[in-house]
């Protein structure tokens, strides 16, 4: 998640350094369609800000990122979760023991395992 440090940090490299936004993505080691997406807010802002009430636009302009959470799917966290989340735990903790420590499964595996089963 970005804040609002790095989302002003976008536009400045943008406007001020005349940086591309792949040089910006980069540099800043996030994707590109984030820093497209903040620099074109940053335009759009700035020609509404040209035409019409400069208070409301300069608030865009400076407020912190926002992220519409409504169309996600809520998940929860039940009983069955826990003890496989325990069991691939486990299963981690046997192949440290018996070195294999590079089979383990990260928490990314883990999370695809839990998706995979339902």
């Amino acid at each position: 998640m970005i804040g609002l440090k790095e989302k002003q940090k976008i536009i400045l490299k943008a406007v001020l350094e005349g940086k591309t936004q792949r040089q910006i993505a980069k540099e800043m080691k996030i994707s590109r369609t984030t820093v497209a997406k903040y620099i074109n807010d940053y335009e759009s802002s700035k020609s509404k800000l040209m035409e019409s009430d400069e208070t409301k636009i300069k608030e865009d302009i400076i407020s912190p990122p926002k992220y519409n959470s409504s169309s996600r799917k809520k998940v929860k966290l039940t009983d069955e979760i826990i003890e496989k989340i325990h069991s691939y735990l486990k299963e981690n903790e046997e192949k440290r023991a018996t070195g294999r420590s590079k089979q383990q499964k990260k928490k990314i595996d883990i999370l695809e395992a839990l998706r995979s089963d339902g």
